[in-house]
């Protein structure tokens, strides 16, 4: 189901260690928990991948409108580690937009990967008063902002135990969180109405 793992801090291909679904080696960052996607998402892999998953499969809720889920990405099988849903639309300025949202447990590196930030967990970027905050779940998850590329805006927050993080691109669609924006855990209810469209361009890290 899934395409060729690559590493969750900068999407390079990985060699994996057979028999071993935690363990795999990047040339760039040595030991790293592989992250997988498929090559074309549907509602089937979203079921099967959230099936036993560790973490929560966040997407908005509703999905804004001309919006539509153009990604899976998932660290470590089974019993997901970390899980990406990548969703693609219009942007709140105009244009096209991009938004990767990752549950992830800590020391995993996902969301920094796609934050294009060093290490493995936000650390010391979260500190003061949170800038923004979304629904996750019916309950208020405080983000903050993280200082990342100027293409893009990255938020991390916690929710369920685990990180939750939104990068988006460009820099304007966090425009997307001027409201409150609801988040749902597709673990616990995958709609059948659910939009679904090709690949997206940021679905990997690195990129």
């Amino acid at each position: 189901m899934s395409a060729s793992p690559v590493c969750p801090r900068c999407g390079e291909a990985l060699a994996v260690r057979h028999g071993s679904e935690a363990h795999a080696w990047c040339h760039v960052h040595g030991a790293v928990t592989p992250l997988h996607h498929t090559a074309l998402v549907a509602h089937d892999a979203i079921a099967a991948v959230t099936a036993d998953a560790r973490v929560p499969a966040w997407v908005p809720d509703p999905v804004p409108p001309g919006w539509a889920v153009t990604g899976l990405a998932w660290g470590g099988e089974p019993d997901a580690r970390a899980i990406v849903v990548d969703c693609a639309g219009p942007g709140p300025l105009g244009g096209a937009a991009e938004l990767v949202l990752v549950a992830e447990e800590p020391g995993t590196g996902v969301g920094c990967g796609y934050a294009g930030l060093p290490g493995l967990d936000p650390g010391d970027v979260i500190s003061g008063p949170s800038s923004v905050g979304v629904e996750a779940a019916g309950q208020h998850a405080p983000l903050w902002a993280v200082p990342t590329r100027e293409d893009r805006a990255a938020f991390v927050g916690e929710a369920y135990g685990v990180w939750l993080w939104l990068v988006m691109w460009p820099m304007s669609a966090a425009w997307l969180l001027v409201e409150e924006l609801r988040l749902l855990d597709l673990r616990e209810r995958i709609y059948p109405d659910l939009p679904l469209g090709p690949v997206g361009e940021h679905l990997l890290p690195g990129r």
